[in-house]
């Protein structure tokens, strides 16, 4: 049983057993986020909400809304004239549980000790939005505003500390706070910041200088940039005023420090690097042959173990279980390989697996143990300061990686026999679903969901990929079953990432959108198909011809909306795709939501397993698919440009 926060404070304050007493919220949980746009002073209490979420902001109970911005440029969320000490989050999109990655904002006290944001919004796109408390003592009655302004307001890039940019060599960096807002502990620096985290590379005196041009500019300087600034961790604070003030510290070889800057200023702090000169940006790759890559512009960041000169990084998942064998041979310098255990930046001396100088002549090359699915961070650089033009080929041998992947649509055909709802999603009442997400229902006439039996072997969507043996029952590698039959719980893969971020669908307008794809051997024949549920009615099935609803003057409306997009030639890597154009379509008296499956596999899709079956269309072959994968998306399309 789920108890509520009140329940667990009551029966803690009054020693008696933890019983919940009170239903919780509608929008207790993420997934049943109420959808809203603009309004003012709407009323909510969180006293019998639970805690869900990824708690990046906040770990007491908590509510969801879905806000559909109205325009484009700065919306503001305000829990201003809340009863209790509030919380507030914003995460882009509603579709899918938010991470500390999908988070723009955290207040704590903005007005008093409630709770403000203000962030850039684009019309049409979707921002979760995660009401709570300070921690789990506070909750209450409290009041919602939300507005957009049509004037654009860009935050910076590091605005907030967990997307601090990485910093290493040292040169002249502008830095400039205008629009960012305030995060981290608030005890040093008070105003709006921003954030940069460097990496010592060697051990002695750090000296930062700053150009304030009059401003009076706050500093702060913490240990370690991967658990949240505190006092516990901090090492320097102060208020610096003049105009060429300077900051030195005691720094450690391999040690990171997240500073944070409120002001603008010139200061003495490398820009961020492009590509794969920095770890943070390590370029995802699987097997590849004379992959050309060039140092010469490089600059050095890492732990520091294998090398200390100019640097860049790869993350490597592994294709089979066996070995994997990297290599420089044939670059046209004297270069150093160093491989790690997982795709983690700053890797212990512990996950070192080996370091490498020379093995074929002054190029190196190492041979090492790989678990399918696992991945390897790959450090390529050279002897001392030597750089310049190179080549990598990495193969592997071993065991081939099975590791199947499904959607997580509603399907009322599954293994449970329930019927799920489509509108609204989980119901309690409304459309019934027929999309084809149950591989295995124990019904041999099919429709059947799309299996993709080696997600990782070839290519899939997006960075990371949630493996499952069936949708609705089994292991699932994220812990939670795609869809859950017995409570009309579905869109719970934790791996659906490929999408990019307003998706544009005007009505009865041609429209396309953006997609990633993710190589990791080049060279295999590529397929993307996308079914767009227009009519909202529980399938992907219908088209003009056998739905005359769906009627356009720009054309023939089709729920297959990208039909076999071919994909050639991609290289390894995460590669960004646009769909062909199609027709977008919405009936007049629709809710905001549309289920839409997207479907990246090593074959054209022939007209499904059940042609003329209801829950036909999205479905896959008899056989499944090799490689591959699905993604299904709950959201509310943009209906202008």
């Amino acid at each position: 049983m789920k108890l509520t926060i009140a329940a667990i404070i009551l029966a803690l304050l009054l020693g008696i057993p933890q019983v919940g007493n009170g239903a919780p919220p509608a929008n207790d949980d993420r997934q049943n986020a109420e959808s809203v746009g603009n309004v003012t002073d709407l009323a909510f209490d969180t006293t019998e909400a639970t805690i869900d979420g990824p708690e990046a902001c906040m770990s007491g109970a908590n509510i969801w809304y879905c806000y559909t911005a109205t325009c484009s440029g700065t919306a503001t969320v305000s829990l201003c004239g809340s009863s209790f000490d509030t919380k507030l989050a914003v995460y882009y999109g509603c579709g899918s549980t938010p991470t500390s990655g999908d988070m723009i904002q955290c207040s704590d006290d903005f007005c008093g000790r409630q709770s403000e944001v203000a962030f850039p919004v684009t019309a049409g796109y979707s921002y979760l939005i995660e009401v709570g408390g300070y921690n789990i003592l506070e909750f209450g009655s409290g009041v919602l505003n939300i507005s957009c302004d049509d004037n654009p307001v860009f935050t910076p890039s590091n605005d907030d500390w967990f997307d601090a940019d990485w910093v290493s060599s040292l040169h002249g960096l502008d830095v400039d706070t205008t629009h960012a807002t305030k995060d981290g502990p608030g005890d040093c620096v008070e105003g709006a910041n921003i954030w940069y985290c460097y990496t010592a590379s060697s051990t002695g005196e750090v000296t930062i200088t700053l150009d304030g041009s009059g401003f009076d500019i706050e500093l702060a300087i913490y240990e370690d940039y991967n658990i949240f600034p505190s006092w516990d961790n901090r090492i320097f604070c102060e208020n610096i005023r003049g105009q060429q003030p300077q900051i030195t510290f005691d720094a450690t070889a391999g040690q990171d420090y997240l500073i944070e800057i409120a002001g603008s200023v010139d200061a003495n702090f490398p820009p961020p690097s492009g590509l794969n000169d920095d770890c943070y940006n390590a370029k995802l790759i699987g097997n590849v042959t004379d992959l050309t890559f060039d140092t010469s512009n490089a600059t050095f960041d890492g732990p520091g173990h294998c090398m200390t000169g100019p640097n860049i990084w790869y993350i490597y998942t592994a294709t089979c279980t066996g070995n994997a064998t990297v290599s420089l041979c044939g670059s046209s310098y004297d270069t150093k390989l160093a491989i790690y255990n997982g795709g983690g930046c700053n890797p212990l001396l512990s996950t070192l697996i080996d370091c490498n100088d020379d093995s074929c002549g002054f190029q190196s090359e190492v041979t090492f143990d790989v678990v399918a699915g696992l991945q390897y961070l790959i450090e390529v650089g050279g002897f001392g300061d030597h750089a310049g033009e190179g080549m990598i080929s990495i193969s592997c041998e071993g065991t081939a990686l099975i590791e199947p992947d499904l959607g997580d649509a509603p399907d009322s055909t599954n293994n449970f026999g329930n019927n799920m709802t489509a509108y609204p999603k989980g119901g309690p009442s409304g459309v019934i679903a027929y999309y084809p997400t149950v591989y295995n229902d124990g019904n041999s006439a099919g429709p059947v969901g799309p299996i993709h039996s080696s997600s990782l072997a070839v290519a899939h969507l997006g960075k990371i990929v949630s493996d499952e043996d069936e949708a609705d029952m089994g292991p699932d590698e994220d812990g939670l079953n795609n869809i859950k039959p017995q409570t009309d719980s579905s869109d719970n893969d934790k791996g659906d990432d490929g999408l990019i971020f307003p998706i544009n669908m005007p009505q009865c307008s041609w429209t396309t959108f953006d997609y990633n794809v993710n190589v990791i051997k080049p060279g295999a024949n590529l397929w993307i198909n996308v079914w767009c549920d227009w009519n909202r009615d529980g399938d992907w099935d219908d088209d003009t011809s056998t739905n005359p609803e769906l009627a356009c003057s720009e054309g023939i409306v089709s729920e297959w909306a990208v039909q076999n997009q071919y994909l050639i030639n991609l290289p390894a890597g995460l590669n960004k795709m646009t769909t062909p154009a199609f027709l977008s379509w919405h009936p007049d008296d629709a809710s905001g939501e549309i289920w839409m499956r997207i479907t990246l596999s090593e074959k054209s899709w022939t007209g499904g397993s059940a042609p003329g079956s209801i829950g036909n269309g999205g479905s896959g072959p008899k056989e499944g698919y090799g490689t591959g994968e699905t993604e299904d998306y709950y959201f509310v399309p943009g209906e202008s440009f």
